[in-house]
């Protein structure tokens, strides 16, 4: 066979595959597809704190029969209809929503579909509660590694802490805190500045504001540095004149780059000595702790304490 019939054959086959798509998609078919289901809250009132909102959870979609050509069927899109529902009731109530064919809207007009039956469910049943607003604190869920030679300075933070949360009472009354959505970042070198979204998972129709939040740390590079003239307060003299002897010592800290350079001798290291629990021999000078910086070795690690 040459190659030229080869093509004569392929060609027929796919006009033949072509009207045959054509004609079945131009018959008339039935299809269950999904519909989106839109419940309003009741609405606000002249007394805010008897507001009520639905309490319950809700299905997003529900289950129709629908007709229309083939083609028409397969561009559907289940956005294209929606059924509303307008809800009315009072906290502590509950009420029973027939589902209506009249409550479906068609979003897309130049759509020629029909829906003819709605399968599932045929009806709601809607719980109210009182609306209230409440300030729920931000919980990260970032998992942060540093990279070598450098170091997180302060806390990770979001920004902002607090969010307002609006939803049921008895749902908001057991909530503590509103978690961000998981964020991992390694080998990290420089500041974190990441914006993550929030969610309430046992609370879809609670109203988050703002709905993300950004995730924020300090990194620097690690450095280390002597810092001299770091005097030695006596503590516990009982009204006594002393001093420490030598005055000042050098004391040695390691941290992120832009806070040793800013550490100030006079103010920022609080070194000292109690003199209540001097026994014999000479003082250990004492260090707090210190939240964005270490202290690595004090010298002289001893000293004497004279009157003055």
């Amino acid at each position: 066979m040459k190659i030229g019939d080869w093509g004569i054959k392929a060609g027929a086959v796919g006009l033949a595959l072509f009207l045959w798509f054509h004609a079945v998609t131009e018959h008339s078919y039935e299809k269950e597809i999904n519909v989106r289901l839109l419940i309003e809250d009741p609405p606000l009132i002249d007394t805010p704190q008897f507001t009520a909102i639905i309490a319950n959870e809700v299905p997003q979609y529900i289950r129709v029969l629908a007709s229309g050509s083939g083609k028409e069927l397969l561009q559907l899109n289940r956005d294209d209809f929606v059924l509303r529902i307008n809800t009315k009731g009072e906290a502590g109530t509950k009420r029973i929503y027939r589902l209506q064919l009249s409550d479906i809207e068609k979003k897309a007009t130049e759509v020629d579909v029909k829906i003819e039956e709605i399968l599932y469910p045929k009806e709601l049943a809607i719980e109210f509660d009182r609306r209230i607003e409440k300030d729920l604190l931000v919980r990260s869920n970032t998992q942060l590694q540093i990279a070598p030679a450098h170091v997180q300075v302060g806390s990770l933070y979001t920004e902002p802490r607090y969010v307002r949360v609006i939803g049921p009472k008895s749902t908001l009354d057991t909530m503590q805190f509103v978690p961000a959505n998981s964020l991992q970042i390694l080998d990290a070198r420089d500041d974190i500045d990441e914006t993550v979204a929030l969610s309430i998972d046992q609370c879809p129709r609670c109203i988050i504001n703002p709905t993300n939040v950004r995730v924020r740390a300090n990194i620097q590079i690690l450095a280390e540095n002597n810092i001299t003239g770091v005097p030695i307060e006596i503590r516990n003299s009982s009204g006594e004149s002393l001093r420490a002897d030598p005055e000042f010592v050098v004391v040695k800290v390691r941290g992120g780059v832009d806070v040793i350079s800013n550490i100030n001798a006079q103010r920022d290291l609080h070194l000292f000595v109690d003199f209540k629990e001097f026994k014999s021999g000479n003082f250990s000078v004492q260090k707090p702790d210190h939240a964005n910086f270490e202290v690595l070795e004090i010298a002289p690690a001893q000293i004497n304490v004279v009157s003055r």
